[in-house]
């Protein structure tokens, strides 16, 4: 490892998630693929630069593979370099992020203080923003309506009409939710879109919202493929994972916009995810929907961070 740029610098924590491809329980698991050892070099980038604490990010699917073994292997390993590891699995719904995304952290402190780390939850809605009939119900998650009401009706640009495109917001945010995406933001960016063929198009105007392709007349399902594909999120509901392949109605998933017969946009699933309007994405709409869905969403983050901190003090 090169060490130019910190030597001589106390490095305070190393945060990263190790491609989880191979553990995943979307499409097919590959215990075999050789990405999977990346979670053991990211234990010896802990091991080589000692810092003062330690955040690893993986899919929920990690915790099967090897019946088991393999959590307890990292585990393991953590603790024979000098780290006391705490592993967790959260929901990003319940720290205020509309979607149901079960991810698991490994956080690890050099000394026994990251037992006492709660991450605090910040599911429920703000009293103002639920309705009479939500006031007592359970769980009060955020859903998709709650983060993209405000942009619903907008068409997006077509992802052949070039990068850098932005317009203007036609309606004032509706929830305090939508008032934190536009915190800073005047104008809305990234709202672009996949262009689909009619057959596509077709097929996803018969599919209900909270439905996927097995609701499909047999005249429009396909031969072959998962079975969770063609997937459309439900307005009243969080959105399922955003993955790396958000913008792909064929994807395993629910990634058609609930209204308009089309893939999310990249500004959308961004929303999804809790990004800010004013977070910027670069490079093509592929790689732009992956920055999108391979991160940890930002307020599930800032949970994390905030209980780490409260932890070192």
């Amino acid at each position: 490892m090169d060490n130019t740029y910190i030597h001589g610098e106390n490095i305070e924590g190393i945060i990263g998630g190790p491609p989880c491809i191979g553990f995943s329980s979307v499409g097919n698991r590959k215990p075999d693929d050789p990405r999977n050892m990346l979670v053991f070099f990211f234990i010896k980038w802990v091991e080589y630069f000692k810092p003062t604490f330690f955040v690893m990010e993986n899919v929920k699917g990690i915790l099967t593979m090897g019946r088991g073994q393999v959590v307890e292997k990292i585990k393991k390993m953590y603790n024979d370099i000098g780290y006391t590891c705490k592993m967790q699995v959260l929901l990003a719904a319940e720290y205020g992020v509309p979607q149901f995304r079960e991810r698991v952290f490994f956080i690890g402190t050099k000394d026994n203080s990251v037992k006492n780390l709660k991450i605090k939850k910040n599911r429920r809605k703000e009293v103002k923003q639920r309705t009479l009939f939500e006031v007592d119900s359970l769980p009060p998650f955020l859903n998709v309506k709650d983060a993209l009401s405000d942009i619903l009706e907008i068409t997006p640009f077509s992802e052949t009409k070039g990068n850098d495109l932005s317009m203007d917001y036609n309606k004032p945010p509706k929830t305090q939710y939508q008032e934190y995406l536009r915190k800073n933001s005047d104008r809305l960016y990234e709202h672009v879109a996949p262009n689909h063929s009619d057959e596509v198009i077709d097929r996803i105007d018969h599919i209900e919202q909270g439905k996927n392709h097995a609701s499909l007349p047999k005249e429009y399902q396909l031969k072959g493929g998962y079975p969770n594909i063609y997937g459309r999120l439900h307005l009243n509901k969080p959105s399922d994972t955003i993955t790396g392949n958000c913008g792909c109605v064929s994807a395993p998933g629910r990634f058609i916009h609930p209204t308009q017969n089309r893939a999310l946009s990249v500004r959308e699933a961004a929303r999804l995810q809790s990004f800010p309007d004013n977070y910027r994405f670069f490079g093509t709409m592929k790689e732009k929907y992956k920055q999108v869905g391979n991160a940890v969403p930002p307020l599930m983050a800032n949970a994390i961070a905030k209980a780490i901190k409260e932890v070192m003090k």
